[in-house]
């Protein structure tokens, strides 16, 4: 699930056929290895006859709905998997999300010819779907794009979080940081009705390798209430002198007069989330209700598993489309104990259990 934050309010400011397997010698202490005897199994058959799935969601509403990326529509499914609606054509969905109003708001694309050019210029945008008004009926809810810049179609919209009220954080990225006013590496707030309000990451660095840099986020999570003043993001950029490969924790902390975002595991060297070097290019990122937080790595072909201290409890993967292998997975969710990946490689997504909730 690509989704992110929360703060109370914005008015007043902030108050089976393998071909590499998963090398666990080159995780982190601990990474690999089970609590005891719990260990992820994969629920078969997976969920497949998709094209290049980019994300998935566990709705608040019971249901999964499919990124198909480059089939441009979004599947419903129940959760035993039976397809029960596809949605009118949106061209490119990559992130998904829905709001306490059982909305669906899809981070997408779509073409149109400007004046003077003779080919169609591609534009990232923003679309909701209101299921309620449609019977839950994914095919009969008209996608209407609420939100787009028309002055720049460089920049790219890659994860939305609906917060407890309806409104709603978008994540933005795109090659041109160095206005300050007008970042293209931003995370956004909107209203509930798709009005922007303000950028929330101007004290956030647009490059760099440092802590609260915000370059080319991947993938944003809240906890599930929407209320929590903590937050989660994965991003990659590779430059010429280091790759800017990483997940980070961030949260809203108040001292005194003033409030600002900090992160939440400042000691990169304590913590296994954010040691150096921990991931490859990290995709996406949830949370499940007691607070573990779930990584998708789309190079090591991984998922990995870290409790809300940031110690990593349990990772598998390799590159492969047998049980436990993906092939550049590059969403994930989080239902009813069931871990969701969208296996976008092997056109797929594929559900796992803790072996101790199948007893």
């Amino acid at each position: 699930m690509k989704s992110l934050i929360v703060v109370v309010s914005i008015a007043g400011c902030f108050a089976g056929c393998s071909e590499r397997e998963f090398d666990t010698g080159l995780l982190a202490t601990g990474g690999s290895s089970n609590i005891g005897e719990t260990t992820y199994v994969q629920i078969n058959p997976p969920w497949t006859e998709f094209n290049s799935p980019e994300d998935v969601l566990a709705g608040g509403d019971g249901f999964i709905y499919v990124a198909d990326t480059y089939n441009d529509r979004i599947v419903m499914l129940n959760a035993a998997g039976a397809r029960l609606s596809v949605s009118q054509s949106i061209r490119r969905p990559i992130a998904l999300a829905q709001d306490y109003r059982r909305q669906l708001i899809v981070c997408a694309e779509f073409d149109t010819l400007l004046a003077g050019h003779s080919t169609p210029t591609t534009f990232a945008a923003v679309y909701r779907l209101d299921l309620v008004s449609a019977g839950h009926i994914i095919s009969a809810a008209t996608p209407r794009r609420v939100f787009f810049e028309p002055g720049d179609s460089t920049r790219r919209y890659t994860g939305v979080a609906p917060l407890y009220d309806n409104t709603y954080y978008l994540s933005r990225f795109g090659p041109k940081n160095t206005n300050p006013v007008d970042r293209d590496g931003a995370i956004l707030f909107f209203s509930k009705n798709d009005q922007l309000i303000t950028p929330v990451t101007q004290n956030f660095a647009p490059t760099g390798t440092g802590l609260m840099s915000i370059h080319k986020i991947t993938g944003i999570t809240t906890v599930a209430t929407g209320r929590s003043v903590e937050f989660v993001f994965s991003q990659v950029q590779y430059t010429s002198i280091v790759p800017l490969q990483k997940v980070q924790w961030i949260r809203f902390a108040t001292e005194g007069q003033t409030a600002n975002f900090i992160s939440k595991f400042p000691d990169a060297n304590e913590v296994d989330l954010v040691v150096n070097n921990k991931f490859t290019y990290p995709e996406d990122v949830t949370l499940d209700p007691s607070g573990n937080l779930y990584v998708v790595d789309a190079s090591t072909d991984s998922l990995y598993r870290f409790n809300s201290q940031g110690k990593e409890l349990y990772s598998f993967g390799g590159t492969g489309n047998g049980d436990k292998q993906f092939r550049q997975p590059t969403g994930v969710a989080f239902m009813d104990k069931t871990v969701y990946v969208a296996d976008r490689g092997n056109n797929r997504v594929v559900l796992f259990k803790l072996s101790t909730d199948l007893r």
